[in-house]
């Protein structure tokens, strides 16, 4: 049997550092660490307009709103 005593959660959160925003036709972007795929389709999965060269994730305006470059991100 396994106890798990510290550290243990189902809610464990991901944060990443914002290294850019943008917001293209309405819609919010933050962008992250460097992207590292190495296959060029991949990097176009999100379409236009998105910058394939970081990781990014699409938000809320008000989200959008509330954060800056360099803020911590959690998710």
């Amino acid at each position: 049997m396994v106890l798990c005593l510290m550290g243990c959660s189902k809610d464990k959160q991901l944060c990443d550092t914002i290294q850019n925003k943008e917001e293209n036709s309405g819609v919010y972007y933050f962008y992250f660490r460097t992207n590292y795929y190495n296959n060029p389709q991949m990097n176009q999965i999100g379409g236009a307009g998105i910058n394939s060269q970081y990781a990014s994730g699409k938000v809320s305006e008000e989200v959008y709103n509330q954060y800056d470059i360099g803020d911590q991100y959690c998710y």
